[in-house]
């Protein structure tokens, strides 16, 4: 009885795993805690940085992205400034981007991936 029971629980938990994998997003954000909400800036004024600007302004939240292949770098761009926007921003600052590679292995062989990961830091202009 009581393999049964652990049976179905690591049957229950490695479905759960299933579900929040193919749950991921390509691209999402966090707000940090104990900042205002401002509204929405307009996607095309949203200036992308490689560096801190020398303007006083706050520190929104965090955003990421890992393209997927066949993503244009002006479509990742554009997504890059629609999330930042939706978030109040005027700017987003740059702090990752890189590229890794991850390997998965088969039965038959593997498979070597090469990725890209971006991340930044959404900022607001006082």
């Amino acid at each position: 009885m009581k393999t049964k029971s652990i049976v179905i629980i690591l049957m229950a938990a490695s479905m759960a795993l299933i579900g929040f994998a193919g749950c991921y997003s390509y691209i999402g954000h966090h707000y940090y805690p104990d900042v205002p909400y401002y509204p929405a800036t307009n996607p095309g004024h949203v200036q992308l940085l490689r560096h801190e600007p020398g303007r006083s302004h706050i520190q929104l939240g965090e955003m990421w992205i890992r393209p997927e292949p066949g993503m244009s770098d002006a479509f990742v761009e554009n997504s890059l400034r629609e999330r930042a926007a939706a978030m109040g921003a005027d700017a987003l600052v740059i702090v990752v981007d890189r590229y890794f590679s991850r390997y998965d292995h088969y039965w038959y062989g593997h498979h070597i991936y090469r990725e890209r990961d971006i991340e930044g830091i959404a900022i607001r202009y006082r």
